[in-house]
Formats: structure tokens, C-alpha cells, sequence
């Protein structure tokens, strides 16, 4: 079954890159080579495959659900090309950041493409698809909502990243659920209305993609600070080099028996200097700690929640794969 549901992610991925590298284009090239950029270094897509997925549970055709999963996509990369230039980052799963590849002003304008067309393909490419006019009238009302949502969640994680205060497990759990888990909750959603769902469905289908963006990025923070750099692709610490007050950093400031070993680790977040030994010293004493473990059990609490969520529908293979994204979020190490 794992097997048949990793192809199936792959399937959706490729479909979906199809559609949005031949959607995509124009001139200057430049510019739709900038918004392409993340696209073409791959990825596994999880947004999307859970819109496909929503919509399959709820008896939705899937050739219809990927064009809007397409529009998913291009949000989504709309959000990292932005995040980046925010936080200046240089890297990004292995390759150049856009606005490092191709300049500031090509990275402003490419996020904006990205997000102009997911509006785009939602509208033209919903009728095109067969979707009726209130069907892409309630897409385009939950994908505004929720990008109004996520930007919230950005300016949230700036606040928490100038203050002073080192935020507390509820704060950031609320930053988190609208920066990150916003996307993955109408995803789910938009799944499901393009089925022709109704409103209680939805609703629930939109509280597992919630509980999955939670859970999701609890383990993208938990990689950041003592992930394998061989499989991130960042230095290791990198969230702590930049200052990322993220819950397994919380939970490690918390757990510090020793005040030397506490300011120790404040001095070290948001050190661009960090030397090495130290560096290694900080993670080894957070593994020491058991928040690895903590970590993952408390995001494994989210994804079972979710999993929750899909008890009322009947067995499938859809039922299945959305299952399985449950576990995968939470076992993955990249």
C-alpha cells in the first residue's frame, strides 16, 4: 500500500508541474524563469496531494481537483520566494534562493506572478475543467481568506522573532497554525468543495489539513535545529544561527537544569559566529534532553487528530493515502 500511495504522490507531482510549467509563461523570460524556479527543483508536492486527495474522499473527480491543486502550488511557492527574501536566505532545498539566482526586484515580482496566476487557474481553468460559477466563486473565497490568514501568521513570526520575550508554547502554536497550517487547511477544503461537499465535510476535512500543517511544521522545526545537514541541506543548527524561536528551542530553554547552560543558549540564537563546538555542544545537549522525542510525540498527537477526522468516511484508497500523510509528516527527517 506505501508503495502504491509514494507513487501516486509522485503521479500528482508531476501532474501538477505539468500544468503549472505550461501554464505558466510569458515574457520577459527572465521573469517567468524566476517564479519557475522552485518548481523546477521538485519536491513532493504534499499540498496539492491532499487537495487531490480531499476532493477523491469526497467522490470528486481528480482530473478536475488537480488544476485547482496547481493554484495550491503556486501560492505556496509564492510564500517561499517571499519568506526568503524576508529572511534573506541564500539556499533553498539545495538550490540558490530566487532572489539570490535572479535579484531582489525579479524575486518581488516573480512571488506576485505566482500569486496572481493560482487566482488565475482557480477561475479560468475551474470552467474550463467543468466546475460551476459558485463552486469557483467559494474557491476563490476560501484561497483569499486563507492568504489573508497566512500573512497574518508572517507578520506574527516577525513579532515573535524582534521581541525580546522568548514566546510561550501557546503563542507560537498560533503563529504556526496561521503561517503554516493556513495552506494546508484550505487545501483540504478547496479539495473538497471542488467535490461538491457540504459545508460540515468541508469544515472537517479543513481541521485535518489544519492538524497536518501543525504537525508539519513542529518536525520542519525540529530538523532545523539537529537535522542531518548530509539530508537538509542547511548547516546544522541553522535555526538556531537564525535566532528561530521555534518549540523545540522553547522546549529546550525550559528543560535547561543549568543557568550557564540556558544563557549559554541565548547568547547563541540569532550568532552568525557561532563557532562549531559550540554549535555541537547546544544540539547535543537539546538530544540529551529527549526533545526529539518530545517533539515528534507532540506533533504525533496532531496527526492523530487528524487521522480522527477521517473516521466517518468510508474505506479508500483516498482515505488511505490522506492516513498516510499523517505518518509521513511526522517520520520524516527532510
Amino acid at each position: 500500500m506505501n508503495i502504491a500511495i509514494e507513487q501516486d504522490i509522485r503521479d500528482v507531482a508531476r501532474r501538477v508541474d505539468e500544468i503549472i510549467t505550461s501554464t505558466l509563461k510569458g515574457e520577459p523570460y527572465r521573469l517567468y524563469d524566476a517564479a519557475l524556479h522552485y518548481i523546477k527543483s521538485g519536491g513532493k508536492r504534499l499540498r496539492p496531494y491532499m487537495l487531490v486527495k480531499c476532493s477523491e474522499i469526497c467522490n470528486g473527480s481528480a482530473e478536475k481537483a488537480l488544476y485547482i491543486a496547481s493554484a495550491m502550488e503556486m501560492v505556496h511557492n509564492f510564500t517561499l520566494v517571499h519568506d526568503d527574501i524576508m529572511d534573506d536566505d541564500e539556499v533553498r532545498h539545495g538550490v540558490p534562493t530566487v532572489h539570490k539566482a535572479y535579484g531582489l526586484p525579479y524575486g518581488i515580482l516573480a512571488g506576485d506572478l505566482l500569486l496572481i496566476y493560482a487566482f488565475k487557474t482557480v477561475a479560468y481553468y475551474g470552467r474550463i475543467v467543468g466546475l460551476e460559477d459558485s463552486t469557483i466563486v467559494r474557491l476563490v473565497d476560501v484561497l483569499a481568506g486563507y492568504c489573508v490568514v497566512l500573512s497574518e501568521g508572517q507578520a506574527m513570526d516577525m513579532e515573535i522573532a524582534s521581541d525580546t520575550m522568548i514566546p510561550d508554547d501557546e503563542q507560537y502554536i498560533a503563529m504556526v497554525t496561521r503561517k503554516t497550517a493556513s495552506l494546508f487547511e484550505a487545501s483540504c477544503m478547496m479539495g473538497a468543495i471542488a467535490a461538491g461537499a457540504d459545508k460540515d465535510v468541508v469544515e472537517n476535512l479543513g481541521g485535518y489539513g489544519r492538524s497536518i500543517g501543525i504537525a508539519f511544521q513542529l518536525i520542519d522545526d525540529l530538523i532545523g535545529v539537529v537535522g542531518d545537514p548530509k539530508v537538509t541541506k542547511k548547516p546544522v543548527g541553522n535555526d538556531i544561527r537564525e535566532g528561530k524561536k521555534t518549540l523545540p528551542i522553547l522546549l529546550a530553554l525550559r528543560r535547561c537544569s543549568d543557568d550557564g547552560d540556558r544563557r549559554r543558549m541565548l547568547s547563541l540564537l540569532g550568532s552568525k559566529r557561532i563557532d562549531e563546538h559550540e554549535m555541537l555542544y547546544t544540539i547535543n545537549l537539546m538530544k540529551d534532553m529527549g526533545i526529539d522525542r518530545e517533539v515528534r510525540e507532540i506533533a504525533g498527537r496532531y496527526a492523530d487528530d487528524a487521522v480522527d477526522r477521517l473516521k466517518g468516511f468510508k474505506e479508500s484508497h483516498a482515505r488511505h493515502a490522506l492516513e498516510y500523510i499523517a505518518r509521513l509528516i511526522v517520520e520524516r527527517s527532510a
